[in-house]
């Protein structure tokens, strides 16, 4: 089978490895330049525990290079609306995800075009052209982050796609403190809140501290310093960030809550997209790239089993709707706590 990956990222990096391990033929390519708004800057800076048991089975050694990248040590702290629980576990950064999978590509030496454009349907399979060459492909892998530059070619195949947006986008921003003394290895998330911070997670990692919240875009210029911050969240958070500690630095994006790619019911040509260019969650405790893992990990599974690429997307579309509906389960309960606790605070201001 001859496969054509687009994109540069996590995703179509971590398909190149798979894909040449079940499939054979890969071509990794970069799209046009130009079509479309760039990525956002990703958040992410832990990521779930399942990730290197799938790459275990999507590739040994892959599994086998994470599982010796996680980081001893950690304490994790989860808060609970009343008080934290803690436990103590390693932690796989993204950062190490993909020096791994960089070092994992750098000993296939896959093919490689630039500048790739979709130009022709021949029934299920699609003719790609480049710089260097002219192909067509069994299958496509539109792995480019977030659908920027790949839409457009299936719309000029004839196909028309669509978004759902179970959330309007939020402004995040990640705040960098300087402690006044060492605190240890610390992960933590809290309970997301709407006013006037939500999204809450982060790490401290000896006398350097990240913090990530999605707030109102009319606070963006309110946050100066740690006292705003801490004047900002829950006491519980606010108790991590110590008096004395400096702001160091910011960045900021707007991200969806939850944005997911619609394919029509029928017609489709062999392409199936992976991570964000299929659905894109908020930026905390590496959902994205957990869900990477798995939808991969189900791609590998279906073309070891021989199955056909239109079987192959509808078992990764199987394993995105679960997560979806798992997801809107856990934003509805966290609006009814939230409601509950205004009504209560409602209710001791009277």
């Amino acid at each position: 089978m001859d496969v054509l990956i687009f994109g540069d990222g996590p995703s179509a990096r971590l398909a190149s490895i798979a894909l040449h391990a079940c499939c054979g033929s890969v071509v990794r390519a970069m799209p046009r330049k130009g079509l479309g708004l760039p990525a956002t800057r990703n958040h992410t800076h832990v990521t779930s525990c399942d990730i290197q048991i799938n790459a275990s089975v999507i590739d040994e050694g892959l599994g086998a290079a994470l599982s010796a990248s996680i980081e001893p040590g950690w304490q994790w702290r989860g808060d609970n609306g009343t008080g934290w629980s803690s436990y103590e576990a390693g932690r796989l950064t993204r950062e190490a995800i993909v020096a791994v999978l960089d070092a994992r590509l750098a000993q296939l030496a896959l093919e490689s075009w630039d500048d790739v454009t979709i130009t022709a349907r021949h029934g299920n399979r699609l003719e790609a052209t480049s710089r260097e060459d002219r192909k067509v492909f069994d299958l496509v892998i539109d792995a480019t982050g977030a659908h920027r530059a790949t839409l457009p070619m299936l719309q000029g195949l004839g196909i028309t796609t669509s978004i759902e947006d179970a959330g309007r986008p939020a402004l995040y921003q990640t705040f960098e403190l300087a402690l006044p003394e060492p605190a240890g290895k610390v992960h933590w998330g809290s309970v997301p809140m709407d006013e006037p911070t939500g999204a809450l997670y982060g790490d401290i990692d000896g006398r350097k501290m990240r913090l990530t919240t999605s707030i109102r875009r009319d606070m963006r210029g309110r946050l100066k310093n740690s006292e705003d911050l801490r004047s900002m969240v829950n006491e519980r958070v606010a108790s991590l960030i110590p008096r004395g500690a400096q702001l160091m630095g910011r960045t900021s994006t707007i991200a969806p809550q939850m944005r997911r790619l619609e394919y029509p019911v029928s017609g489709l040509p062999n392409w199936i997209a992976l991570g964000d260019a299929l659905a894109q969650w908020a930026p905390r405790m590496g959902t994205g790239l957990g869900s990477l893992f798995r939808q991969t990990r189900l791609l590998t599974d279906a073309f070891r089993s021989g199955a056909t690429p239109e079987a192959a997307r509808a078992a990764v579309a199987g394993q995105l709707e679960t997560a979806w509906d798992l997801n809107l389960r856990g934003l509805k309960m966290i609006s009814e706590n939230q409601a509950r606790r205004a009504k209560a605070q409602g209710a001791r201001a009277l």
